[in-house]
């Protein structure tokens, strides 16, 4: 439709319906007609009409949400009425725990504190690290076990291309030696450590490259290491320690150990109280002064202190038209410095933004980030000395009151007309959103699924929170990850919980589940709070297809009283691929390809190598397979006709969600429930609320845990203090929303985080093949392993999930953020 033509039809609506004027200029025609504003607004709608009718559309601008066209009749779909503008994207004094501190030129890691969590390997079955212990006068980390790992970022001032090793070279006169010395090392390592158990040794490697065997006294010592520059890398950098000897804990140790794990007698190997990473010739001048970082909070008001000779480091992703800005008094200066992958991986200096005085009386500061939207960056906040203090003077520091990155965006005003409305959610099992979305790309065509889509609010990169069914259902219905409802292992929904049924229930809804998956049923906890549940056996006379489960749906909408919520889930989509003959017009089985009701055994078979196939058989049992989503096309057809028919379409809110994917082969595996790739863990989501949301996509990664409270939200009501996912309506709302971490989880302990297109997968193991990363935006079939190479994205996304784990499986999104975007009640919470 053209610009004109749809400056008129506006026009129309807005002179049939005021509210649609007001989504123009906050007023109706009626109230703007008077007075010489009135005229103003007249005058300027011709001239658009005018200025346009010749025009073409031209262009259009596409931002992270794009909104789909009017429906076919006109009507305008979730009216908005006016925006207001925001700056706010993300506060980075509540994202001061993931914050890498240097000191006087060092990474600074105090095992004392709390904070240095952000440094330990991650591993899904829990740290050997117990942090901030009592040792003796000091506070420091314990090694529970034999051996620990850490995590060094060498990036900035720090990268490796910028410290090489430097050859030996003899005074000036003196021959060259017929053996020089090896060269020296740019980079160094300090650790200040004692023994727990006696006759001590310990191991030091740095990515899995043995540096040196020690001694280990029981008095504190601290240890100096050279770091070769063939050893250390761009990046991120492991140190891992491997102590000889265990000894039980002792003392107000033993205690305060015994509380935290819970076991009677815990055995140790060393206390370790910090490690240093610089410079040689830094590291050689003994340990940087000890004045620490103080957050103060009175009120509303916060203060953020800052000694001089400290730095800040963030790794971030910044938005389009980012700034930071700073509220900042103190003594000293203030530098603002950044760099990125390229640069570290090249050896440029990080580029100075900013280098400007303190003041005692404060002072704004501003600076533009533009140079790196959409691009991870190390961003460094540096506090210096101008000069040595005087005699009796304080030292230098920086108090921030304020550290904030903004980015100028509109969004819209939310007057939604909350009130109750039917819901329906159609949980598909099996689907993958590459072929119920994109199906003019990879098979045959599903014309009802493309036009509830065009009227739908699509999340492009939704994920289940597990491969499997029951944990999957379990954590959208019960807004509680799979670790906390404990059905990790598909077994039973833990007692305590609420489900979204009893939400709707309390609120007066007839609450309604029927089911194709044996699985969804009262023994593992799923039906609790639906007052009416059956589950449709494939071997019943009325069968268990999508057209079944649809004409139960109906049935319920027929018999039972308004407001209704009715839960259906579709198991069309999972092995055996056996859909009817008339939807595989055409299609020819391969020689040696399986029958279709036998193809749950055959993709078996393959996964486990025990039969050979070729790509032809394959192409047959995917093509079974889009003929079930054929089925289900068809079925969500009839759904939409007779809701048409009762003149309830746009009135109520329809879900299309998958509970999980499907595998065809893609890392060698079939099914699903195996793997957190992304055939196996993206599912379909869209939502169809004409009259709450506009139709369009959201490109942000979102997960199911937030579906429940989203739902609650659009409907106004009050949902369970018990859940711990948080209403999208404010994403979806914001065009450049502030980063989120969602996560899927696997029985064996394994996870997937993402955060935009940067995806860590925690596998169960201890070492560093139990870890993957991959850029889906480079690499969506994750064929790439980036771990390597991984850089700023690689430490936003691991520290972001390595907070998450702290509190897991208690991590609430409405009090503490996402890992990726901590809100300020985490760091209060937690001392940090």
């Amino acid at each position: 439709m053209r610009v004109a033509e749809r400056t008129r039809e506006a026009l129309t609506r807005a002179h049939d319906n005021p509210m649609a004027a007001r989504a123009w200029g906050g007023r109706s025609l009626g109230e703007a007609s008077r007075g010489a504003w009135g005229l103003a607004v007249r005058v300027v709608l011709l001239a658009l009409v005018f200025m346009t009718a010749c025009g073409d559309d031209g262009p259009q601008a596409s931002g992270k949400r794009e909104r789909a066209a009017a429906s076919a009749s006109g009507e305008q779909l979730a009216p908005v009425a006016r925006v207001e503008a925001t700056d706010a994207w993300q506060d980075l004094i509540a994202q001061r725990p993931s914050a890498v501190q240097l000191r006087e030129g060092r990474v600074w890691i105090d095992l004392g504190r709390p904070s240095a969590r952000k440094h330990l390997q991650i591993v899904a079955a829990g740290s050997s690290w117990r942090l901030a212990q009592d040792v003796g006068d000091r506070r420091a980390g314990v090694l529970v076990g034999q051996g620990g790992a850490l995590t060094i970022p060498l990036d900035g001032a720090l990268s490796p291309k910028l410290n090489p090793d430097s050859p030996f070279e003899p005074a000036p006169g003196e021959p060259m030696p017929e053996e020089p010395p090896p060269p020296e090392a740019g980079l160094a390592m300090a650790i200040t450590m004692r023994a727990l158990a006696p006759d001590q040794a310990v191991t030091v490697l740095w990515e899995e490259r043995p540096l040196a065997n020690l001694r280990v006294g029981e008095e504190w010592e601290r240890r100096t290491l050279s770091l070769p520059g063939d050893v250390v890398v761009d990046g991120e950098n492991r140190l891992r320690l491997h102590f000889r000897s265990l000894a039980p804990a002792e003392g107000p140790l033993a205690q305060s150990l015994a509380e935290a794990g819970g076991d009677a007698e815990v055995q140790v190997a060393a206390a370790i109280e910090s490690v240093e990473v610089g410079t040689l010739e830094r590291i050689r001048k003994g340990p940087p002064k000890e004045r620490d970082n103080t957050f103060r909070a009175r009120g509303e008001h916060a203060e953020f202190e800052v000694p001089a000779g400290s730095s800040l480091v963030y790794y971030m992703i910044p938005p389009r038209r980012a700034r930071l800005k700073i509220e900042v008094s103190g003594r000293g200066g203030l530098e603002i410095l950044a760099s990125t992958d390229v640069d570290h991986r090249f050896g440029r200096r990080p580029a100075e933004l900013l280098q400007q005085p303190l003041r005692a009386t404060g002072r704004s500061v501003s600076v533009d980030l533009s140079g790196y939207g959409e691009v991870p960056t190390r961003l460094e906040i540096r506090v210096r000395s101008t000069r040595e203090p005087k005699p009796g003077e304080p030292p230098g520091q920086a108090t921030f009151e304020s550290i904030d990155v903004v980015a100028p965006r509109s969004i819209p005003v939310d007057k939604r007309d909350r009130k109750v409305r039917d819901v329906y959610v159609l949980a598909l099992e099996g689907a993958r959103p590459d072929d119920l979305f994109e199906p003019q790309l990879r098979g045959p065509e599903l014309r009802h699924v493309t036009d509830f889509v065009e009227d739908a609010l699509v999340f492009e990169h939704a994920y289940a929170l597990g491969a499997a069914a029951v944990p999957s259902h379990a954590a959208l219905l019960s807004s509680v990850v799979p670790s906390g409802h404990l059905t990790l292992r598909g077994t039973f929904v833990a007692e305590g919980q609420t489900m979204l049924a009893e939400v709707f229930d309390r609120a007066g809804y007839f609450t309604s589940n029927v089911s194709a998956n044996t699985y969804f049923s009262e023994e593992r906890g799923l039906t609790q709070g639906f007052a009416d549940h059956l589950i449709l056996k494939r071997s019943n006379t009325r069968g268990n297809d999508a057209q079944k489960l649809v004409a139960h749906m109906l049935g319920e909408i027929e018999r039972r009283p308004a407001p209704r919520f009715v839960y259906a889930v579709f198991n069309d989509a999972q092995a055996p691929y056996d859909p009817p003959s008339e939807v595989l017009a055409g299609v020819v089985p391969p020689e040696g390809a399986p029958p279709q009701h036998r193809t749950h055994i055959w993709i078996d078979r393959v996964r486990r190598e025990v039969v050979e196939y070729d790509q032809a058989q394959l192409d047959y049992v995917r093509r079974l397979y889009r003929g079930e989503l054929q089925v289900i096309d068809g079925a969500l057809g009839e759904l939409l006709a007779a809701l048409e028919a009762r003149g309830e379409l746009d009135e109520v809110i329809i879900v299309l969600v998958g509970v999980h994917g499907e595998e065809f082969l893609e890392h060698g595996g079939t099914g699903h429930g195996r793997t957190l790739y992304e055939e196996s863990i993206r599912v379909p989501l869209a939502i169809r609320a004409p009259q709450l949301l506009a139709p369009g996509r959201v490109d942000a990664p979102v997960d199911l845990l937030d579906l429940a409270p989203t739902l609650a939200d659009l409907l106004g009501l009050e949902y369970s203090p018990r859940w711990l996912g948080e209403s999208l309506v404010p994403l979806i709302d914001d065009p450049q929303p502030p980063p989120r971490l969602v996560l899927s989880y696997l029985g064996d302990g394994s996870r997937a985080a993402i955060i935009g297109h940067y995806k860590f997968v925690l596998g169960p193991g201890q070492g560093r093949e139990s870890q993957h990363f991959y850029d889906l935006d480079l690499d969506p079939g994750e064929q790439v392993e980036r771990i390597a190479e991984g850089g700023v994205a690689l430490r936003m996304v691991r520290t972001a999930l390595g907070w998450e784990l702290l509190e897991q499986p208690h991590w609430s999104r409405p009090r503490w953020g996402t890992g990726a975007n901590l809100l300020p009640a985490f760091a209060l919470d937690h001392g940090l």
